[in-house]
């Protein structure tokens, strides 16, 4: 008898347990969802919308912490990541002169970008773009893939206007076709290159040594 009372007991409470499991789950299921404003549901919906990102690629580790904060924020949309490695081509030259150092250089930088867009399952495309200025290449890219958001990764002690990649943000503000980060990162900002440590340019390669001078 007393086997039995404790039996009846136990199947009681595991039976209690199971359906305040069960109307948890069911008032989780049937919630409401939290009113939100129409602002916040459009910026919401924006940033969902964003389906191709580019990355320019002008200065190695800036450029390369560009890649990874470009694909974190695609990472749930799915979006695709366009890497494009900027050569600037001095007007002294004709934009197609071969330039196989700084072609080289490029193929590296776009490989250690694309391992890092990899790593987060997306899909990827590179490519070497020829400008005369950086600013100037970068736009035309956008417009001619679509692109919806540009993320732009430029060294702490880039200036207002000095530098190359200062003055590629300058025209990026002023002329893109499409939304514009500008990732500077500050002089404390954990992962910074070291004073001591050289400090690679990755992109915007102009190889004035690797041709002959010519008018275009």
């Amino acid at each position: 008898m007393t086997g039995g009372a404790h039996v009846s007991v136990m199947g009681t409470v595991l039976a209690a347990g199971f359906a305040a499991a069960l109307a948890g789950l069911l008032l989780w299921m049937l919630r409401v969802p939290r009113p939100v404003s129409a602002q916040v549901a459009r910026a919401v919906h924006s940033v969902g919308a964003v389906r191709v990102i580019l990355v320019p690629i002008l200065e190695a580790y800036y450029s390369e912490r560009a890649v990874e904060l470009a694909s974190r924020l695609g990472q749930l949309q799915k979006a695709a990541i366009r890497l494009s490695y900027i050569i600037e081509v001095p007007r002294t030259l004709s934009l197609g002169v071969p330039l196989p150092a700084t072609e080289e250089q490029a193929a590296r930088a776009l490989d250690g970008a694309k391992q890092i867009v990899q790593m987060h399952d997306l899909e990827v495309d590179a490519e070497i773009v020829r400008a005369r200025e950086a600013g100037e290449g970068i736009v035309r890219t956008a417009r001619d893939n679509d692109v919806d958001l540009i993320v732009l990764g430029i060294s702490p002690g880039s200036g207002l206007l000095e530098g190359l990649t200062a003055r590629a943000a300058e025209s990026l503000l002023r002329h893109a076709p499409c939304e514009v980060i500008i990732d500077r990162l500050a002089e404390t900002s954990p992962g910074l290159p070291s004073p001591e440590e050289p400090e690679a340019s990755a992109g915007a390669g102009r190889g004035r040594e690797e041709a002959p001078s010519r008018p275009v």
